[in-house]
C-alpha cells in the first residue's frame, strides 16, 4: 500500500488557488489573462447594515406628529451625524443619522436608513494565469514557484520581500536586530523571536514574520495580530527545519505571497509561503499533476514529538504495522536522522516529503 503525504516544502511546483469575494459581485478578468499580485480581479458593493431610528420616542412626540419634525424625506441621501429630525422650543431635541446612506422608509414614528454600500475589491495575490472563473465571486489562478506549507498561523495575508534575520535554523530574532532595512519586509527567523519584536512591527511597517516555532507564552500576544505570523514547525522551542531554512535563505530578497489562513474542517487550508517564479524561468515539465508515494531514499521531515522538525532519509518500509507509544499499531517508515546515526520508526501520518 502506498502512502501519499502532504509535501511541506517544494522547491518547484505549480499551485492553483481560488480567490473569492465574500459577497456576490463582478469578476473583471477573463480566462487566460495574466495577473500580478496587486491587480484587482473582482469587486462588489457590500451593504453594511440597515438602521431603524425611533424618531418619535427620541423627540418625545406622538407618532402621528413626527412628520412635522423631520428634516428629510424618503429617498434623501444623508451623512453620518446629519440632523434628520429636530424639535424646537423648551423641550429642544435632535436626532442624527448614525451612518451615511439613504432614507428608504418611514412608518409608526420610525425612519429606516440603509447604509451606503462600500466597495470591496479582490486582488489576485498570486501572480500567474487565470485558468477558471467562478461567476459572481472570483477566479482560480495558476502559478509556478516554491511552496512552504506551515503548521500554524495568525493574521491575514500579505505580499512582500523576504528578509532573513537569522544566521542559522536555531537563531532567535531579537528586538535589537530590527533596523530600517526591515521596513515593509517579511522577516524570516530560525527558532523564534522575542516578544519585544512585536512592539516595533507597526512603526517599521513589517509585513509578516515566518518563524520555526513560537513559545506558548507568546500565543496571547500574537493572536490579535493583523500582521501574518507563520510557524513552520510548531508551538514550543524548535529550530526551523534545515531544508526549509535553506530554501528561505536562498529566497532572501525575493518577493513572496504569505498567507496565515487556516482551516481544518472540510477542505483543509494550511498557512503557506509561496515564492513565485518569473514566467520566463518556468520549465515546461515543472508540474506532473500527481503526488508520489513515500519510498526508500526519500528525504523527509518529522512532524511530531519526540523528533518534531528533525530531517532524515527513509531507509526501510516495514511491511507490517508496528506498535507505538500510544498502544496503537500503525504502518510507517524507518528513518535515519541527519542528527543521529540511529534510525527511528515513524508513522506515515507524521512524515512529510521534502522535495529537492
Amino acid at each position: 500500500m502506498n502512502y501519499l503525504p502532504e509535501t511541506s516544502a517544494r522547491i518547484l511546483t505549480l499551485v492553483r488557488r481560488a480567490r473569492l469575494l465574500s459577497d456576490p459581485g463582478e469578476v473583471i478578468v477573463q480566462v487566460g489573462d495574466r495577473v500580478e499580485p496587486t491587480e484587482i480581479v473582482a469587486h462588489a458593493d457590500v451593504y453594511d447594515s440597515f438602521h431603524i431610528l425611533p424618531v418619535a420616542r427620541r423627540l418625545g412626540v406622538p407618532v402621528n406628529k413626527v412628520s412635522q419634525y423631520l428634516q428629510v424625506k424618503r429617498g434623501d441621501e444623508v451623512r453620518a451625524g446629519q440632523v434628520i429630525a429636530r424639535r424646537r422650543g423648551l423641550a429642544r431635541r435632535i436626532v442624527r443619522s448614525p451612518a451615511t446612506g439613504v432614507v428608504t422608509g418611514s412608518a409608526r414614528g420610525r425612519l429606516l436608513i440603509e447604509a451606503k454600500p462600500k466597495s470591496v475589491s479582490l486582488a489576485a495575490f498570486y501572480p500567474g494565469k487565470i485558468v477558471d472563473l467562478i461567476p459572481g465571486f472570483g477566479v482560480v489562478i495558476e502559478s509556478h514557484g516554491a511552496l512552504i506549507e506551515c503548521v500554524w498561523g495568525v493574521g491575514g495575508e500579505t505580499y512582500g520581500v523576504l528578509r532573513m534575520m537569522s544566521d542559522s535554523p536555531s537563531g532567535t530574532l531579537r528586538e535589537d536586530d530590527l533596523d530600517a532595512a526591515c521596513h515593509g519586509a517579511v522577516l524570516l527567523c530560525g527558532a523564534g523571536f522575542e516578544p519585544g519584536v512585536l512592539k516595533h512591527m507597526s512603526a517599521l511597517q513589517v509585513r509578516g514574520i515566518i518563524s520555526g516555532s513560537l513559545k506558548p507564552e507568546m500565543l496571547s500576544l500574537v493572536r490579535e495580530s493583523s500582521v501574518p505570523i507563520l510557524v513552520t514547525e510548531g508551538i514550543g522551542a524548535m529550530p526551523m527545519s534545515a531544508p526549509i531554512f535553506r530554501l528561505l535563505l536562498a529566497s532572501n530578497g525575493r518577493e513572496a505571497c504569505v498567507s496565515a489562513r487556516m482551516q481544518f474542517r472540510q477542505d483543509v487550508v494550511r498557512p503557506e509561503v509561496f515564492i513565485p517564479l518569473p514566467a520566463d524561468e518556468i520549465p515546461s515539465d515543472s508540474f506532473s499533476g500527481s503526488e508520489t508515494p513515500i519510498v526508500v531514499g526519500n528525504h523527509v521531515r518529522l512532524l511530531r514529538a519526540p523528533h518534531a522538525g528533525a530531517v532524515g532519509t527513509v531507509v526501510d518500509l516495514p511491511q507490517s504495522a508496528r506498535s507505538i507509544a500510544t498502544g496503537a499499531r500503525v504502518r510507517g517508515a524507518e528513518v535515519k536522522l541527519e542528527s543521529s546515526e540511529a534510525s527511528v520508526f515513524v508513522p506515515f501520518a507524521n512524515l512529510e516529503i521534502i522535495r529537492s
